[in-house]
């Protein structure tokens, strides 16, 4: 959308306030504070179970027209007309793609409407379900759509994904415990959910929990994935150097054996291989990893300088007893 610059160095954006007890989306320029465009809506802040009106959540009543919303008096058709005259703001006319397109702008309130109506009326409800709840996220009510992500986990036809949505919610909260809880149960459920195996390795590394890493990140090394794989490794690189970093070289040259040959792809691995033989002062090891560590990165320099010697053919001796002429 287009707005007329306020001042030369505008800095347009939107945002949410509260204006006269109604969910707002403004849009404003950050530079000057001045507000362009205030949109109200009625947003349903209560979970759309059947007989709650899509519009603002209130209690719908039969009358001899159908179903009416006792707080705001509109009909079930009033209802979903209003939403699809918002639903064509995009192009394809869809709830749940005007939503996403809606939160890419910042335009929570609107989108938290939408979403809300793809549950109601959309082709993907359980994708509206999802939607709505990451919506009241963006929108700050973070408890709301917690206590909405268990409320649909509590129910027998729930999906095992919201599993996964509520470790998302619990851990951009900091609880951490709930949201390796909530993986726990999603893994019970889809023991094959290689991104789940990975998001607890990351958590189990965040709590310094290394022998449940290293299993779950073992696991996640499962998927197909180049992206999932990386943080698998990436997981198992840095457990391996906190063995490292208290002596434990047996135990980090294990996690690193658990990558297998992906060890020879990832710097970080091919790194630590390195020094693990150096502390064991196997020189063909030491050699041979620290030429893939460099082959990796070649502007490592520590890697460089260790190996240097012995590209200039000096006195093989062990890395302690480096720096000789």
């Amino acid at each position: 959308m287009s707005e007329q610059p306020c001042c030369p160095m505008m800095d347009a954006q939107w945002t949410q306030r509260i204006v006269e007890g109604q969910f707002a989306d403004i849009y404003f320029c950050a530079s000057c504070g001045h507000v362009h465009r205030t949109e109200k809506y009625a947003v349903p802040m209560r979970f759309p179970y059947h007989g709650r009106c899509i519009n603002c959540g209130g209690d719908q009543r039969e009358t001899a027209e159908g179903l009416r919303c006792a707080n705001c008096g509109k009909t079930e058709l009033q209802d979903k007309d209003l939403h699809d005259r918002l639903a064509a703001l995009h192009p394809e006319r869809d709830y749940l793609e005007a939503s996403k397109a809606l939160v890419g702008s910042n335009r929570m309130v609107l989108a938290l409407k939408l979403a809300t109506a793809e549950i109601q009326w959309g082709r993907d409800p359980l994708a509206g379900m999802t939607h709505r709840i990451t919506t009241l996220e963006g929108l700050g009510e973070l408890d709301r759509a917690l206590d909405e992500a268990y409320e649909w986990a509590d129910q027998e036809s729930a999906p095992s994904s919201v599993h996964g949505l509520i470790a998302q919610l619990e851990a951009g909260q900091g609880n951490l415990k709930g949201a390796v809880t909530a993986l726990e149960k999603g893994l019970n459920i889809d023991v094959k959910n290689w991104a789940w195996w990975v998001d607890y390795a990351e958590l189990m590394l965040h709590m310094d929990e290394r022998s449940k890493g290293v299993r779950a990140a073992s696991k996640g090394l499962g998927t197909r994935d180049a992206e999932q794989r990386k943080r698998c490794v990436l997981v198992m690189g840095e457990i391996g150097e906190r063995y490292y970093a208290n002596g434990q070289y047996a135990e980090a040259l294990g996690v690193c054996s658990l990558c297998g040959d992906l060890q020879e792809k990832y710097v970080e691995v091919a790194w630590l291989r390195a020094r693990i033989a150096a502390t064991n002062q196997d020189q063909n090891y030491l050699v041979q990893w620290l030429e893939a560590t460099v082959e990796l990165d070649p502007e490592h320099v520590e890697a460089k300088a260790m190996l240097e010697p012995y590209l200039r053919g000096r006195k093989k001796g062990s890395w302690f007893g480096w720096g000789g002429g």
